[in-house]
């Protein structure tokens, strides 16, 4: 089985105040999790600066992208799979360049798979983890009441 973990992180650049949601799977940062996955596929591509380039997403994106898909009316479903964005673009604005997969509902465990670039749709992953359904929930919850949402 294997373990996630979700973060508050408070930044700040240029004056600003930032919140954003780090995602861990396995104890590593997803963020570079993707990056070494990535790599192969942009270099193929001549574009070797792109592996990764994605920021974890904003407090109030995560809510919207993750959250509020993954529980479109507050509940996991029993056997459910639905599609869900983890990280976005640098820039701020997550849809213009973003990472999304699929989360599935089993009895007793959450499965992610089917990691996608929609700009890279022949970049193939191969990534699928599994996480323990309680501590699963337990992790998302803490998110889900952080006070600044």
């Amino acid at each position: 089985m294997d373990s996630i973990k979700f973060y508050i992180n408070d930044y700040e650049v240029d004056g600003q105040s930032f919140t954003e949601v780090v995602v861990a799977i396995k104890g590593e940062p997803l963020l570079e999790l993707i990056r070494r996955r990535e790599q192969s596929f942009a270099a193929k591509d001549g574009q070797a600066s792109v592996a990764g380039d994605y920021a974890y997403l904003s407090l109030i994106d995560f809510k919207k992208l993750f959250l509020d898909a993954l529980l479109p009316n507050g509940q996991l479903a029993a056997s459910d799979e639905r599609s869900v964005v983890l990280l976005g673009c640098p820039c701020g604005i997550w849809g213009c360049w973003y990472l999304a997969l699929k989360a599935k509902f089993e009895a007793d465990t959450i499965r992610f798979s089917d990691f996608t670039n929609p700009r890279r749709k022949d970049w193939r992953y191969g990534l699928e983890f599994k996480f323990d359904r309680v501590s699963f929930v337990s992790e998302i919850s803490k998110i889900a009441s952080f006070n600044k949402l």
